[in-house]
């Protein structure tokens, strides 16, 4: 091979690499931008109907003066591909409220995961008393070294929808993580994460702790 016509090849190569790279780390970008343009527009949503539904938490004094809730930059690396191992049949427990009236819920699987370096699981639950509205929703209820910090102390939910039994994998993502309706009213009954879902780590993503106006 003569001199040139290798050079000439080195240069191809390292043009197809280049071109390669800045489409991908291109298409990566948008994806990234897309993913917060989501979620954002999701957080834009729920503060409206804060404001205006009736089914808001907030009292109507409250309403008049709410602006926004609070939440974390969102993280990409908070959205984790978690295994599952699924419990033969679940297991009905009783999950504490903060009101002191305990709540049946169903132990249906752990979710393993990696945050934040750590190897950590969650027990995720399904009400017990399944309505149309919750029959296809799985409950991820945590708390994290935040909480009573810079979130709400009895901790966050994230909602996990169209969850098969015997599915082998699922997707948390913690910028989706709210209050329960008693982080801003306290007439509210919610149920308390149990001891085994505290995750021994910061997150810090999703939403803050509620401070009225």
């Amino acid at each position: 091979m003569k001199p040139s016509t290798f050079l000439k090849g080195i240069v191809f190569l390292f043009v197809v690499i280049f071109l390669g790279y800045s489409y991908f780390n291109s298409t990566s970008e948008e994806d990234t931008q897309k993913y917060i343009t989501e979620i954002t527009s999701e957080r834009e949503k729920k503060d409206t109907e804060f404001k205006d539904e009736s089914s808001s938490p907030l009292t109507e004094d409250e309403k008049l003066i709410f602006k926004a809730l609070s939440y974390f930059p969102v993280n990409a690396d908070f959205k984790v591909n978690a295994s599952l191992e699924w419990y033969g049949l679940p297991k009905t427990v009783k999950i504490k409220t903060t009101k002191g009236l305990p709540r049946n819920y169903k132990k249906v699987a752990l979710a393993k995961f990696h945050l934040n370096g750590k190897s950590l699981s969650l027990t995720l639950l399904a009400d017990a008393m399944r309505n149309p509205l919750t029959k296809d929703v799985v409950m991820v209820l945590f708390t994290d070294k935040t909480s009573g910090k810079d979130t709400y102390g009895a901790g966050r939910y994230i909602e996990l929808h169209n969850v098969k039994k015997g599915q082998l994998q699922t997707t948390i993502d913690f910028n989706t993580s709210y209050n329960p309706y008693c982080a801003y009213n306290e007439n509210f009954d919610c149920p308390i994460p149990p001891s085994e879902n505290h995750l021994e780590t910061e997150v810090k993503v999703g939403e803050k702790i509620f401070k009225k106006h």
